[in-house]
């Protein structure tokens, strides 16, 4: 199992069945969180902007509120 376990700052990640690219999960962790996954890859990120770009590359916008 792969896990965020209370990062010291917000972290994002994106959460993939394969190497293909897959993206089954994303979002961002708190420091005062922990996040679990049974994905087999979960890739982490500390900057937003890379992160919507990796998950654009994946098909996958974020709407903003």
């Amino acid at each position: 199992m792969k896990s965020i376990v209370n990062p010291e700052q917000k972290t994002y990640f994106i959460c993939r069945e394969d190497e293909t690219y897959t993206i089954v999960a994303h979002g961002s962790v708190e420091p005062n969180q922990t996040m679990n996954t049974g994905q087999p890859i979960m890739d982490e990120y500390l900057d937003k902007a890379e992160w919507e770009a990796k998950l654009l590359e994946g098909g996958i916008t974020i709407e903003e509120l």
